[in-house]
């Protein structure tokens, strides 16, 4: 299968879920604990904005938002079907357009205030992040399908240094702009790689359906 994931995967995903349900329901019960450390690092951040920085993370909010990332995955899309890989290319629409789907519904569910003094551009509820969601959906795509097929050890390195930063920094510029708590960035993190592990262990299984029967998939590599 060209999409696989090992069980050691599946593990981590397992722990990243319970680790995500348990501050669903802390943040959704206004426990104390998280309450009081997003607070503290919402006023750190609030106390280094520049002129500089506010251009950076804007740079770093933009290029992270759920419709750059949206836009990452139909380019990714069709790299793959202009390889002739339909199936791996409809995986990569339904997870990452399923990805934002599920952190929408999501945040309506656990319905947490944004933090004071969030640029009004930022609205609905901020439990877990969209942009950071749907970054490190990409990242986590791009890790299960791209950099493993780079020959070349330090393009691959380079690569995978190059998407995580670009994650962190979107971490990053949602707490500097105070767009979302520390805890929503965490959560939006876990989400991601649940979501893309789970839609990836289903992979073989949809793959095999439509392959059995949809004609369009009949001779496609899997």
């Amino acid at each position: 299968m060209i999409i696989s994931v090992t069980n050691k995967q599946r593990r981590h995903a397992l722990l990243a879920a319970l680790l995500f349900i348990v501050l669903a329901v802390l943040i959704g019960t206004n426990a104390t604990w998280p309450a009081n450390m997003d607070e503290e690092v919402r006023f750190f951040m609030t106390g280094i904005q520049t002129s500089y920085g506010d251009v950076i993370m804007s740079i770093a909010t933009f290029l992270g938002s759920p419709a750059m990332n949206l836009f990452y995955g139909v380019l990714l899309a069709l790299v793959l079907l202009l390889a002739d890989l339909k199936l791996p290319s409809l995986w990569v629409i339904l997870t990452i357009f399923g990805g934002v789907v599920v952190t929408q519904i999501i945040k309506v569910i656990v319905h947490r205030d944004r933090p004071i003094g969030h640029l009004l551009t930022d609205n609905g509820s901020s439990f877990p992040s969209q942009h950071v969601t749907a970054m490190w959906l990409t990242v986590f795509i791009m890790f299960l399908l791209v950099t493993p097929n780079i020959t070349s050890a330090l393009v691959r390195i380079l690569t995978k240094w190059l998407l995580i930063t670009l994650s962190l920094m979107t971490m990053l510029s949602r707490l500097y702009f105070s767009a979302h708590f520390l805890t929503d960035t965490i959560g939006a993190f876990l989400l991601a790689y649940v979501w893309v592990i789970f839609c990836a262990s289903l992979y073989p299984m949809v793959a095999t359906f439509l392959k059995k029967k949809f004609w369009l998939f009949k001779d496609q590599e899997a």
